[in-house]
């Protein structure tokens, strides 16, 4: 089996002020002590640049140009040019909570697909890159337990992520909002630094933690929302819950209108999204269909497709057609006078019925659909149109009735507010939702190197949020000998607790309140070819 190496750092590809695009044509940089540039492709130093100086960047025909104060100083610069410096770096031109842009670690600007653009990249560590984006993700009066099980979710979700061959993650809502330096808080860095090194994994791999704003009462199976239907594509830890023990799947349109009329049937309900409705008259319901039925379609989400070039008239019915355990609708049939229409996946169905440029906050609703009252004035033309278009009645009004604010897969941040409310601890939180989770340090691989370097594991032990904390050792390919220690005490002659192909070891009388260090020795020579893998499962 193949183990997933733990990433130190990560490469934040920075967007523009608008979050539109990760390419920029220039920018400017500056940082309270000096800046070092060095030309990567050459590995040419330029002189460092003075504290305090605007050092802004452009790029021609994949050749950077650097001016210093407005005065061009450096050209034709191959790239990608990496930048650090002692300070925060702040990028002028670029405001984040109403305030220049400041981030921690080093810069590399890389030249973009696109030509004369390129992409500027924020390489942190993890513990600073949760630093800015936990405090976006979930607001700070959830309090510290529900803010600790959101720092493991957005630690996982960075560990396995990998968009772009110049950066792992973006900025924005596309991946985590990261707002660098100017979104640090007090009680989000506690909670980064108290979950320090820990991870959801399931089966010793780190899950794919996906989380929302509030669950209506029920979450989903990632099959039923996400699902391509291959076995390669299961999340096995992403199933559905209930937060009532009675709640039955939703399986018949009466039981999602039962559900989704009541207010008080879940752990969310002061969610100010725990149940909503958005009204359409038909006249503009068709106008917005006329857009949004277009782009879906462009995203292949439509069947089949619609090119607008005739417009969507006489909106007869919206109909769900799939639904999922929760209720929310997964396919949706659109039936008009001039055609018929099916949409297909939660996300492209919200975006369809957009409502003052926002999408529906969740795929859990029903219709309530309001009908013109008959108009027999002419009763021949009245008569002939019953002959034709059949006993259909005219819409007035569409109403979306519905709960939940997200995909509803995985984590409710709501709901983690509120068992954090009801005292349980984070690592209960995070195994509430997230199914057969062990809480742990990421896997580690012992080898033999020939340089002596050692394989570490640093991680925080919670006394109050832990009882336990167990040593986890696979040894199946027959390691001899695999000296280590924790906190300075040794191990060195591991025969002791060798003796069975995977060691369960009680560690807790040798972690202290507080930052841990477990350091594994490299392979003798004696074991070259083979390995052991550990990791830490805290209980």
């Amino acid at each position: 089996m193949a183990y997933e190496k733990e990433k130190t750092t990560v490469r934040v590809g920075l967007s523009n002020q608008t979050f539109s695009s990760q390419e920029f044509e220039s920018i400017t940089i500056s940082s309270m002590s000096a800046i070092k540039i060095i030309d990567m492709s050459t590995n040419v130093q330029i002189e460092p640049i003075e504290a305090g100086k605007m050092l802004s960047f452009s790029i021609d025909n994949s050749l950077f140009n650097i001016s210093i104060n407005n005065e061009l100083k450096h050209e034709k610069l191959s790239g990608p040019l990496l930048l650090s410096s002692n300070s925060d770096f702040e990028v002028i031109n670029l405001n984040r909570k109403g305030t220049p842009a400041k981030y921690k670690g080093m810069f590399e600007l890389r030249a973009a697909k696109k030509p004369n653009r390129f992409n500027v990249i924020n390489v942190v560590d993890i513990q600073n890159y949760l630093r800015g984006v936990v405090p976006n993700e979930m607001p700070v009066s959830f309090g510290l337990e529900a803010i600790k099980a959101q720092a493991v979710a957005a630690r996982n979700y960075v560990q396995r992520a990998n968009i772009n061959p110049n950066y792992d993650v973006v900025d924005s809502t596309a991946s985590q909002v990261y707002y660098g330096v100017n979104s640090y808080r007090d009680i989000t860095d506690s909670a980064v630094e108290k979950t320090k090194g820990i991870f959801a994994l399931y089966k010793d791999t780190p899950i794919s933690a996906l989380y929302f704003s509030t669950s209506p009462g029920i979450t989903d199976d990632w099959d039923d929302v996400f699902g391509s239907g291959y076995p390669s594509d299961k999340h096995p830890y992403l199933k559905a819950k209930y937060d009532s023990v009675e709640q039955k799947p939703l399986k018949t349109e009466q039981d999602v209108i039962d559900f989704y009329s009541k207010k008080d049937n879940g752990l969310d309900t002061n969610s100010p999204k725990f149940r909503w409705s958005v009204e359409f008259s038909k006249e503009e319901l068709e106008n917005t269909l006329k857009d949004t039925l277009l782009q879906q379609s462009k995203a292949n989400l439509v069947t089949p497709k619609y090119d607008g070039s005739i417009p969507l008239e006489g909106l007869v019915e919206i109909k769900p057609i799939k639904r999922t355990q929760s209720g929310k609708v997964v396919e949706l049939e659109i039936r008009a006078k001039n055609g018929e229409y099916r949409i297909k996946k939660e996300l492209g169905i919200r975006r369809l019925f957009k409502k003052q440029a926002s999408i529906l906050p969740s795929g859990n609703f029903y219709i309530e659909t309001t009908y013109a009252p008959d108009k027999q004035d002419n009763k021949e033309q009245y008569l002939l149109q019953k002959i034709f278009e059949g006993d259909q009645k005219d819409p007035k009004s569409f109403k979306f009735i519905g709960g939940g604010f997200g995909h509803s897969v995985g984590m409710s941040q709501f709901g983690a507010y509120n068992l954090a409310k009801k005292g349980v601890k984070y690592p209960d939180i995070l195994k509430y939702y997230y199914s057969g989770i062990s809480i742990s340090t990421m896997t580690k691989t012992v080898l033999y190197n020939e340089y002596n370097i050692s394989y570490k594991t640093e991680f925080y032990f919670d006394k109050d949020a832990y009882k336990e904390a167990y040593l986890y050792i696979d040894n199946q390919r027959g390691v001899s000998q695999f000296p280590f220690s924790i906190n300075g005490f040794e191990f060195l002659d591991t025969k002791q607790i060798n003796k069975t192909p995977v060691i369960k070891m009680n560690i807790t009388q040798y972690l202290k309140q507080g930052n841990n260090t477990i350091n594994f020795l490299p392979l003798s020579l004696e074991n070259k070819g083979k390995y052991v893998v550990y990791r830490v499962e805290l209980l």
